[in-house]
């Protein structure tokens, strides 16, 4: 059975390492990226199973970075799971409008984290 590729796009660089670090401890091959540009151009490098994005970033924020992935050919396929510390009182459906699959807030149980990984990731 082969690891789960998770691509993790958020500008908070200490998430992005915690982050990383917890998922590997549950069998997940983990990349980061600390910009929309740079998640775009490594998710078509990586081609992750899923990608766990952040809404709140500088420059190309995370409704801009999910409409390009949704746009590029070879990406627009793989699931995007949406997560901010921003509060969306509806923040699924508001996520699954823009494309992505499904929303967690932020913080977030990292086991909460892992069950909706897993939801829409087949091994």
């Amino acid at each position: 059975m082969s690891q789960t590729k998770v691509l993790i796009i958020d500008d908070e660089k200490l998430l992005v390492k915690s982050t990383c670090m917890a998922l590997k401890c549950y069998n997940f091959q983990v990349e980061g990226a600390l910009d929309g540009g740079d998640g775009v151009n490594k998710a078509k490098d990586y081609m992750p199973d899923i990608i766990l994005l952040d809404i709140m970033m500088p420059g190309m924020d995370g409704w801009e970075t999910l409409q390009l992935i949704k746009n590029t050919q070879e990406i627009k396929e793989i699931p995007v799971i949406v997560f901010s510390a921003k509060e969306y009182s509806d923040g699924r459906s508001i996520a699954q409008e823009n494309g992505a699959v499904d929303f967690i807030p932020k913080p977030f149980e990292l086991d909460e984290l892992v069950e909706l990984l897993n939801k829409y990731v087949s091994n």
